[in-house]
């Protein structure tokens, strides 16, 4: 026994719970956090249209994808060169990007689109296309999401202006519908010296 009474081994047990919970309770509060900040994202009320880019006023990367239609070629932004262009970062898991295929559609008939499918399986993507139609001028495969992290996306869709000198000028998060495509994206394309349609 020791000088309290006790055989000095009682408080073990007790403290090993407290070194589990402690850690536990800590993942339990970083989990809860992270499930309202998707909650409100999922509902609307977190406006990811909003977070920062810190692409915008760089040069576009231009890194060579595979080419979802040539199996043996690849495509890139440079391929557009002396041109202004719009990339669209989408996926067919995405329920957003199926919503904006109808405005993708209006605006290719105003501008090349390169399309980058990100995180997604080639078959997947062409069974997307043929579903809700496909506006690309060219459509790279980024399997693995490395061009996507090169662009700054935080997740699909995202859209990008570049001017003619390959610089982003405008960045837009999130699906573009009606409202988005009159009032942001072809003001975007006008101060990109982009001729649109009125």
């Amino acid at each position: 026994m020791d000088g309290n009474g006790t055989n000095g081994k009682g408080s073990r047990p007790g403290a090993a719970r407290l070194a589990f919970l402690i850690p536990l309770a800590g993942f339990l509060v970083l989990a809860g956090f992270a499930s309202i900040a998707l909650l409100a994202t999922l509902r609307g009320e977190r406006d990811m249209t909003r977070l920062p880019s810190a692409m915008v006023g760089k040069p576009a990367p231009t890194a060579a994808l595979p080419d979802l239609r040539d199996a043996d070629g690849t495509v890139s932004a440079a391929d557009f060169a002396g041109r202004p262009f719009l990339v669209n970062v989408f996926a067919s898991w995405c329920a957003p990007c199926r919503a904006e295929a109808p405005a993708l559609a209006r605006l290719a008939e105003e501008i090349d689109i390169l399309g980058i499918a990100y995180k997604d399986r080639p078959e997947d993507t062409n069974g997307f296309l043929a579903t809700y139609g496909d506006p690309f001028a060219a459509i790279g495969v980024d399997r693995d999401g490395d061009t996507g992290m090169r662009w700054g996306v935080y997740g699909v869709p995202e859209t990008f202006v570049i001017n003619a000198d390959g610089i982003i000028t405008y960045r837009h998060a999130g699906p573009i519908d009606r409202r988005v495509l009159d009032e942001e994206l072809r003001p975007a394309m006008r101060g990109a010296k982009i001729g649109v349609a009125e």
